[in-house]
């Protein structure tokens, strides 16, 4: 795949630049942004995502909307580099669905990005140097305090999850698709997050706790001490993107359509399974009804082979005696009385 890239950013430069160089940008921004939408299109029909051949053409269309609509800004050719580099990554990076709700979200922030980078003021090298360097003192202090807060981490598991990290937001600054690796932030911006870092520290408990955090001894668990150390850090992440992002209101919209769209499965699930639960429970009680007039009826039968039994078995007592046996205490009682009267 990474040749892939830079076989496509040769092409781009070697399209662009001598143009750019001859006073000739205006001719070339058509031809440039038509390949870079055709290496767009191969990329994505690589993957194969799951949707409609109409989805696929509104996303590409959107990227080469969003292009053609800066096609004079000025460093156009160093832009477009960065989103044919970018995204690749990007598209790797999220998952595809069939559903509509969902894809309207990635249409909407593919639109955010490539507007956000053909619009925006184009950094200096001295400027992307500065955004490097907040990333690496944010990510010290963290790496620092986690460390204050569970003093028996591993120092060097600490360090090496640190740096790991740190590397992949380094590439992303690199070729800056998403708006928070395009410019600089603020003191007062980098001074929130480190607050909000600091906020989280219970959660960071929690975390600990799930990694099977039993053992405080110093330096005892290196593997769990680098896991811990790249979850939490991964939370710097969310609080980057809350204070130095502004997502614009088609973005927003479209999320509020999809968590509607969730909402509403779930809602649908929650129904079929609540009905499922009541005819369950229906069937189970009319199993039991079942039951309990099956052992009633088995009762019944049962006595009335046992009061038969106990007739036949006084018979034949009294057949064995020599007495005739009676048919009822009536009968019993009139025999009885007649034979008074004959004495």
């Amino acid at each position: 795949m990474r040749d892939r890239y830079h076989a496509l950013r040769s092409a781009l430069i070697a399209a662009v630049l001598p143009a750019a160089f001859g006073g000739k940008m205006g001719s070339a921004g058509p031809a440039l942004t038509e390949q870079t939408r055709e290496a767009i299109e191969k990329c994505i029909s690589r993957s194969a995502p799951p949707w409609p051949d109409e989805w696929k053409k509104d996303y590409i269309d959107t990227i080469r909307s969003a292009i053609e609509s800066h096609g004079h800004t000025k460093h156009y050719a160093e832009r477009l580099e960065i989103l044919a580099k970018g995204f690749g990554p990007y598209w790797e990076s999220f998952t595809k669905t069939g559903d509509r709700s969902h894809f309207d979200v990635h249409l909407a922030r593919i639109r955010w990005y490539v507007e956000h980078l053909m619009g925006t003021e184009f950094p200096s090298e001295q400027e992307r140097r500065k955004l490097r360097d907040q990333y690496t003192e944010i990510w010290d202090h963290a790496a620092t305090s986690l460390l204050a807060q569970f003093p028996f981490l591993d120092p060097n598991a600490v360090r090496g999850a640190k740096t790991d990290h740190l590397n992949q937001y380094y590439r992303k600054i690199e070729t800056p698709l998403m708006p928070v690796y395009l410019r600089p932030m603020s003191e007062e911006q980098v001074g929130q997050i480190k607050q909000r870092w600091h906020d989280l520290r219970y959660a960071r408990v929690d975390l600990w706790r799930s990694l099977g955090g039993d053992s405080t001894l110093p330096g005892s668990n290196p593997r769990r001490d680098y896991r811990l150390t790249q979850k939490s850090l991964a939370q710097l992440d969310t609080h980057i993107w809350a204070i130095v992002a502004t997502a614009p209101d088609y973005y927003r919209s479209a999320m509020e359509n999809r968590i509607k769209a969730l909402e509403h499965v779930y809602h649908l699930k929650r129904e079929a399974r609540t009905k499922q639960q009541r005819m369950e429970k229906g069937h189970s009680r009319q199993l039991a009804q079942s039951e309990h007039i099956g052992f009633l009826l088995g009762a019944l039968l049962e006595t009335a082979r046992c009061f038969d039994g106990l007739t036949l078995a006084n018979r034949q007592e009294q057949t064995t005696l020599g007495q005739p046996p009676r048919a009822s205490k009536g009968g019993g009682a009139h025999e009885v009385e007649q034979g008074s009267r004959e004495k």
